[in-house]
């Protein structure tokens, strides 16, 4: 099973390398000549020495000097748009029951039922999620079909997980499926709203088929929401991953496989056709903070530090104190953090799709989807903001955490900042059995920590950037 799950990994990681050198940004150039002429006029008056009657008849010696300058230069303007229909880094759907054997996903596929120090893939009937499609490297593009009718897309994923129960034989996953779209938008205002008729062909490893309807509500600040309906049909031959693992022999195994489903997906942006022939500098955009990793290196009142696994004693056997710089580490993934203007613009609620809290050796706690709120303040325009918040992470583990940073940004994608906070919570769902030898068993913790944060594509926004001021 590891060594399967070692192979997904790396073919995922492979696939969605690949798709992120898709062309994402289209660059337009106008040259343009730009020619200056300038004319100068002036009066000259020269006498000659002595007195003159300058009459009549005696011509005047005031004469008319004009000078003309030509200059001409190149002018080079630079533009870019879009070049993308969608975008984005994962999606998950969890499958609504009708599957035997389910292995219970929970919502959208991402908050699997834990039991027994492990994920629970024992076949149940009575589980309301019982099995998950997971999408990792979304892309699509404009399809010029039909004289160029608008909304027609073809895209890719970098690998498509499709997961009707617990029996690993009945999986369907493919890297870089083809994906054709066309959607009907009832919404053309964000956030979007619009129905989409798509089908899909796997080709490797596994061979399938995926019709599919859905209602899809977004993107904002990269969260978009999704309602399923579809049909996935396909086989899993010998020498898969799947069924190397189920080892039922040297046939095919065939899957037909319904399902009705809700998904979320994080870090997934969308444009209208219109929108990919505006120039990004004037897209609108609903969020403070949108960015694909977020570490912080701190320092807490933790004893043991989480890479100090062997305690050390004197010569009296007493324990010596870890005097680490360095005790644990912040880690999140996905991240979205929105303004909310009904309430007030600095206002914002936020969450991301992984979130790592380790303030040290046995205290340590992993959320997924996060509840996040806080205040964005701007401190110097187009550099520097700072941020209280408060958080509530409620799976797998519970964990209160309060706090603030301040950023400054560095370029578009690339910030540094300073990190203080308390938290305090517990990891008690048997959830991280396999690293508990490694970092301590969680059962509850508290404690404040200072570290120093780094963003990495991580976007910064400030006030006249944001939709609202526009």
């Amino acid at each position: 099973m590891k060594q399967s799950l070692q192979i997904i990994i790396l073919s995922s990681l492979i696939a969605l390398l690949s798709n992120c050198s898709a062309p994402v940004t289209r660059f337009e150039q106008d040259i343009y000549t730009i020619t200056e002429v300038d004319t100068t006029r002036f009066f000259e008056q020269t006498n000659a020495p002595g007195n003159r009657d300058n009459g009549i008849i005696y011509p005047s010696s005031r004469t008319i000097v004009t000078e003309r300058d030509l200059i001409q230069r190149d002018s080079v303007v630079n533009r870019d748009y879009p070049n993308f229909i969608r975008i984005g880094l994962f999606e998950g759907i969890g499958l609504i029951n009708g599957f035997a054997d389910g292995y219970a996903s929970g919502l959208f596929g991402i908050f699997p039922e834990i039991k027994n120090n492990s994920l629970n893939v024992e076949g149940q009937d009575d589980y309301i999620f019982a099995g998950g499609i997971y999408r990792i490297g979304i892309g699509e593009w404009r399809l010029r079909w039909f004289r160029d009718a608008p909304d027609w897309t073809i895209g890719t994923y970098g690998m498509e997980i499709i997961a009707p129960n617990s029996e690993v034989e009945n999986t369907l996953y493919s890297i870089a499926p083809i994906y054709l779209k066309k959607r009907w938008y009832l919404r053309k205002e964000i956030p979007y709203i619009a129905i989409t008729a798509a089908g899909g062909l796997g080709y490797y490893p596994s061979q399938y088929i995926n019709l599919s309807g859905s209602i899809d509500i977004g993107s904002i600040g990269g969260l978009n929401l999704k309602a399923y309906l579809g049909i996935a049909i396909g086989q899993n031959n010998p020498g898969t991953p799947q069924m190397i693992v189920a080892d039922i022999g040297d046939r095919p195994n065939a899957v037909t496989m319904p399902y009705l489903g809700i998904a979320a997906s994080f870090l997934e942006f969308a444009n209208l056709v219109p929108e990919t022939e505006t120039e990004w500098r004037y897209h609108e955009h609903s969020g403070w903070n949108i960015g694909l990793l977020q570490f912080t290196a701190i320092s807490s009142n933790s004893e043991r530090s989480i890479f100090t696994k062997e305690i050390d004693y004197d010569s009296r056997g007493n324990e010596i104190p870890d005097n680490s710089l360095v005790k644990g580490f912040i880690f999140k993934l996905a991240n979205s953090y929105l303004s909310l203007p009904f309430i007030h613009q600095n206002l914002y609620a936020g969450t991301s799709l992984l979130n790592v809290i380790m303030l040290g050796y046995s205290e340590w706690g992993v959320g997924i989807a996060p509840i996040r709120f806080g205040w964005w303040q701007t401190v110097i325009q187009d550099e520097l903001s700072a941020e209280p918040f408060v958080e509530f992470n409620y799976y797998p583990s519970s964990i209160l955490h309060i706090g603030g940073r301040i950023n400054l940004r560095l370029v578009q994608s690339l910030n540094i900042g300073l990190s203080m906070g308390y938290a305090s919570g517990r990891t008690d769902k048997g959830f991280g059995s396999d690293i508990q030898n490694e970092i301590g068993s969680a059962t509850a913790f508290s404690g404040y920590y200072i570290g120093i944060n780094l963003g990495f594509f991580d976007r910064i926004f400030f006030p006249e950037e944001l939709r609202y001021n526009k």
